[in-house]
């Protein structure tokens, strides 16, 4: 019968330090073969962190792991660790449980006295059918497909948050401008995805620095939706304090994309009673879409930056009216805390870059995590079914690891705050930004093909059978 192994990993550097190695890793054996690591050697099980009386985040990582089967189910024990693993002596474990090992129920924190039992008899290691062997190697191992491309790195030098999409025609590019500081927004358009990224090709700032509106920096991730019968682009920008807020930008009737003077004045969103989303944090990277009638805004929320009050930056949901989308029509839920060791690593203390992915009956909201101009970035996914009320957080499943890190695709470091599109083949793309580290120091833009597992699943990490 296969082994399915669970084990914590050392620390190795900066790049993978104990807030990920302190995590619960997967490896697997079958017949007389060495054991093989799932998830590409990352963690697969974070510790949650705790939070504070002042609302600040209380990291935690995991040590000696190990597993029991009860009926149909494993549990998976772990001793609970201070984020510089100093041991939590109270009494307690952490215990995660599964039938499967694809999906994880929420972590709890138990007496070990009530599951002494279970604890005794508890190893390292365990037998797997392999049938769910099967299904784990699926889920876990690294893909690879004759359709799937590797991304072209770097495509867009200095561009981070992308967006593309397909307008009267057209393809066009959105995205952070890291060259000029991240003043202004900047837009690109050709008549193939290709040629976004030639070097003649036709780019317009339709938003520039204007002191009189209170635009004068931080010009981040904007994104271009339809809504209703309009169209807008979501942005964050600050004025002469720095301090980001969620803004939106209407495009006249008729207006052209490429034409400053066809955008109307940005406008602040607003919560229901008319006050603005925050008046003592930053809000940023706001994404939108609809479901079947609702509209619902996403976003980040963060209070404290740079201060020992730093809340780390959350995710929001409420719905909109499409006719006045900057206004929200519900009061804002919170919907995910950077509380895994992935998510606030490397001093970092990330949930952002939210963006939707409906597929059949169910949504993926891709968000980001970790340092966003580091080797820590990653994306990590938040899922729900179509059906659920989408403003209870009870609704969403979070995936316990990233889905797109560095160690996943050779030569992609960072990769973060992505967008997805269909190309001019129909092919569903992801767009993201990496480090480029050796010449030029930048985030960039990259993309390549998403993967639609057996399952409905998309996979960020399918690279070619080529190269393997």
């Amino acid at each position: 019968m296969p082994t399915l192994k669970i084990y914590t990993n050392a620390p190795a550097g900066e790049n993978y330090p104990l807030s990920l190695s302190g995590s619960i890793h997967f490896a697997f054996q079958e017949e007389s073969s060495t054991y093989q690591e799932l998830n590409s050697g990352y963690g697969i099980l974070f510790a949650q962190a705790t939070i504070r009386e002042d609302n600040t985040i209380d990291a935690r990582t995991l040590r000696n792991p190990r597993i029991y089967q009860s009926g149909q189910s494993y549990l998976i024990f772990a001793d609970e660790c201070r984020e510089d693993g100093t041991p939590i002596l109270d009494g307690n474990v952490i215990l995660f449980r599964t039938s499967d090992f694809i999906t994880f129920e929420s972590q709890q924190k138990v007496p070990a006295v009530d599951y002494e039992n279970e604890l005794a008899q508890s190893t390292d290691e365990i037998t797997l059918s392999p049938e769910t062997l099967a299904s784990v190697k699926e889920r876990w191992l690294p893909q690879h497909s004759e359709e799937a491309e590797a991304p072209i790195f770097p495509m867009a030098i200095g561009f981070a948050d992308p967006v593309v999409f397909q307008q009267d025609g057209y393809w066009y590019f959105l995205a952070t401008n890291d060259n000029v500081d991240d003043v202004g927004l900047f837009i690109r358009r050709a008549a193939s995805v290709k040629g976004l990224f030639e070097k003649d090709v036709e780019m317009k700032c339709i938003l520039d620095y204007d002191e009189h509106r209170e635009l004068m920096q931080t010009f981040w991730a904007p994104e271009f939706h339809r809504i209703g019968e309009d169209y807008y682009i979501l942005f964050a920008v600050s004025g002469k304090t720095w301090a980001p807020q969620c803004h939106m930008m209407k495009l006249k009737r008729g207006g052209d994309i490429m034409r400053s003077e066809d955008w109307e004045d940005p406008v602040r969103v607003r919560k229901m009673d008319g006050s603005y989303l925050t008046e003592d944090g930053i809000s940023l990277d706001m994404t939108y879409f609809k479901i079947e009638n609702v509209s619902y805004l996403v976003w980040s929320y963060r209070f404290g930056i740079g201060t020992p009050a730093d809340t780390g930056s959350m995710l929001y949901i409420a719905t909109t009216d499409e006719k006045k989308p900057w206004i929200l029509t519900s009061e804002p839920v919170l919907l995910s805390r950077p509380l895994f060791g992935w998510e606030n690593t490397a001093g970092t203390i990330n949930n952002e870059g939210p963006y939707p992915l409906l597929l059949e009956d169910r949504i993926y909201l891709a968000y980001s995590g970790g340092a966003a101009c580091g080797y820590s970035y990653a994306i990590g996914y938040l899922s729900a079914s179509l059906r659920d009320n989408l403003l209870q957080p009870e609704s969403w499943y979070k995936e316990p690891s990233p889905v797109l890190c560095s160690t996943f695709i050779e030569g992609i470091e960072g990769p973060g705050h992505n967008s997805f599109f269909y190309d001019e083949k129909g092919r569903l793309m992801v767009a993201y930004h990496a480090q480029e580290t050796k010449q030029y120091h930048k985030r960039c833009t990259t993309m390549h093909p998403v993967h639609i597992g057996k399952n409905g699943f998309p996979f960020l990490n399918v690279t070619p059978v080529s190269d393997h």
